[in-house]
């Protein structure tokens, strides 16, 4: 080493000596225990675990004058560690969808428990705030596993379920959600799916074009010839795309559904609000028939307003405007003879109003005298 006593005969090594690289750890035989069905690692996973692996490391705390450790000290306030999906996603440069997937995945390999809890901020209650629960016995037999004498498998092979079973596992969860301490949901529902990307169709200036259309005769896709240059084969292609959304109606349904379901985080909602779920799935359906009405106006605020001002407003629905409608519909105590007109005005008025909604809270919070 430069400068130093020892030396191991290479100039690179010798300087990658000098650096105190400190953070997470990856033992490299998570990467043979924390594996997906097919056998290969679930990096996200790895890499998530190990963060919450380090918040869960204590802090050693030294004496300032002998430099002694005297003691140790958590890293977190609480007695768990708070972590939100969108922390997560941001921190590893992920969406929110692959670091939920891989949340659960680990909740379901057993190494992390999910726990959901109401807080109070600033005098503002939250509900349903994440913490993540380590479960060391399950991390020293993934990290240890020829000590522990613990299968180095993932949890996807014991779901060898029979078909019936599946179906029955489906039939129930609709039914009947069991919930376990501090509200811990069931797991059959709490894969979260990837979404296609896509964006609704503006029907006043340009057709709705999905990524993959149906196949011509020539065994091509219409969205693949539509990228060819000229602009007569693109005209042509376009107007053949529009007609097979005509012809086949399902289709375009189900595809607004699903870039509908993206654009509010619709899995997040299901997990985090269970009890919610029956309303969640109504107000998902209402809004995918505005968005793929074919009517000139439609019924808000008591007034005939022009289709694409109110699927305008629809667009810009996400999670926070969403749980604000069912938190809104919650709290009404009067009765609702037509809950649809409720759900089309409440919907069309969440984007306006949600914002103003908290601050007037956080001002009527901060008003009430503390004792």
């Amino acid at each position: 080493m430069n400068g130093g006593i020892y030396s191991t005969g290479n100039e690179i090594v010798d300087e990658n000596a000098k650096l105190n690289i400190s953070g997470n750890i990856i033992p490299q035989v998570w990467y043979r225990t924390i594996i997906r069905e097919s056998g290969k690692p679930n990096l996200t996973a790895i890499i998530i675990l190990a963060d919450i692996v380090y918040w869960y490391k204590p802090t050693e705390i030294r004496d300032e004058g002998t430099g002694q450790v005297i003691g140790v000290r958590k890293k977190f306030k609480s007695d768990l560690l708070q972590r939100s999906y969108q922390q997560i996603s941001e921190q590893f440069g992920i969406s929110k969808k692959e670091a939920t997937n891989a949340v659960v995945f680990l909740e379901k390999l057993g190494v992390v428990k999910r726990v959901f809890r109401t807080i109070s901020m600033n005098g503002i209650v939250v509900n349903n705030v994440l913490y993540l629960e380590l479960i060391v016995d399950r991390l020293k037999e993934l990290t240890y596993p020829e000590e522990t004498g613990a299968d180095p498998v993932s949890f996807e092979k014991g779901k060898g379920k029979s078909k019936a079973e599946k179906i029955s596992s489906h039939t129930a969860i609709e039914e009947e959600i069991h919930f376990v301490e501090e509200r811990a949901v069931p797991f059959q529902r709490e894969r979260v799916s990837p979404f296609k990307e896509g964006a609704y169709p503006d029907r006043e200036t340009e057709p709705w074009i999905p990524k993959e259309g149906p196949q011509t005769d020539s065994g091509h896709t219409n969205t693949e010839i539509t990228t060819k240059t000229t602009a007569e084969s693109t005209q042509k292609n376009t107007t053949e795309i529009v007609n097979g959304y005509r012809d086949n109606p399902i289709l375009s349904y189900q595809a607004a559904e699903e870039q509908f379901k993206d654009q509010i985080d619709y899995d997040a909602i299901w997990i985090d609000r269970p009890f919610d779920r029956k309303l969640l799935n109504e107000i998902v359906g209402l809004a995918v028939d505005v968005l793929t009405s074919n009517a000139k106006t439609i019924r808000v605020n008591q007034e005939e307003r022009p289709l694409g001002i109110v699927q305008g407003m629809y667009k810009k629905l996400d999670k926070f405007t969403v749980e604000y409608v069912i938190d809104s519909i919650k709290q009404c105590t009067r009765k609702a003879n037509n809950i649809r007109a409720v759900l089309l005005t409440a919907l069309y008025n969440a984007t306006l109003t949600a914002n103003s909604y908290i601050s007037n809270l956080f001002a009527y919070q901060e008003a009430i005298p503390q004792t």
